[in-house]
């Protein structure tokens, strides 16, 4: 399972980073997230469950997801099935007056052998490009 992270120090307070990074918003911030819809719950509390569409290859592919974790302000985070099976999260903190993002994704990929292999050569680097420059996207939003 790919081990990814990434990690962006942002000149805003965690309450306006959260409210930016928080799961529905990712499509507008992400570059391999084209949409999220909550299909059970209230999408404002671990539990929820959401529908997203990522597009990492050449074609968008659907993740069913469970919210494990959300906490305003301080953390998030989901596990999910579907094209991937795997985890995500991101947390806050506040370092030397600005908010530290921090972004773990893990992933089993699909296909077996083979995607382990994709996995190694392209598609880990792919995803973790993926994140920082979406992190990079989120940082100049919030720093205008």
């Amino acid at each position: 399972m790919p081990r990814l992270k990434a990690v962006i120090d942002i000149d805003a307070p965690r309450e306006h980073v959260f409210a930016a990074a928080e799961p529905l918003k990712m499509p507008e911030w992400t570059v391999h997230v084209s949409e999220v819809t909550v299909t059970e719950g209230d999408g404002k509390t671990a539990g929820t469950k959401d529908r997203t569409i990522i597009k990492v290859t050449p074609r968008e592919n659907t993740l069913e997801s469970e919210w494990t974790e959300y906490r305003p302000g301080e953390a998030w985070a989901r596990t999910f099935t579907g094209y991937l099976k795997g985890e995500e999260r991101i947390s806050l903190a506040e370092v030397d007056g600005r908010t530290r993002l921090e972004w773990t994704y893990n992933y089993t990929p699909p296909f077996g052998f083979i995607g382990k292999i994709g996995a190694l050569l392209v598609t880990s680097r792919v995803v973790q490009n993926n994140m920082e420059s979406s992190l990079e996207t989120l940082k100049r939003e919030l720093e205008l």
